[in-house]
């Protein structure tokens, strides 16, 4: 999925953080995001809470029935996505962390 088929969903001033790895400004940057995960295998994704905020959880296929691995939080400014906070180099934030499988 590239920019051009969701930019009514990406403000200019989007902002994309890989926790612990990339900091990104702005549509050019970031609209590409999502593509890189469109044939991903290695990992489920599903709605959940994380320390009671919407988020998308991330498990490993190989092993559904543990906890998610990382844990990925989308930020909405007037219908549009604002910000990324993608937690996939920062996994060890998810020791003691709060979390449900039910939005």
């Amino acid at each position: 999925m590239g920019s051009h088929r969701c930019a009514a969903f990406w403000p200019w001033n989007v902002k994309l953080e890989l926790v612990n790895r990339l900091r990104a400004d702005g549509k050019e940057y970031v609209g590409n995001y999502f593509g890189r995960y469109v044939d991903e295998t290695h990992w489920n994704f599903a709605a959940g809470l994380v320390e009671g905020s919407p988020a998308i959880l991330v498990t490993s296929p190989e092993r559904p029935d543990e906890p998610p691995r990382y844990f990925i939080l989308i930020d909405w400014e007037d219908g549009r996505i604002a910000g990324i906070r993608d937690f996939l180099f920062a996994d060890y934030v998810m020791d003691g962390l709060e979390y449900s499988g039910t939005p």
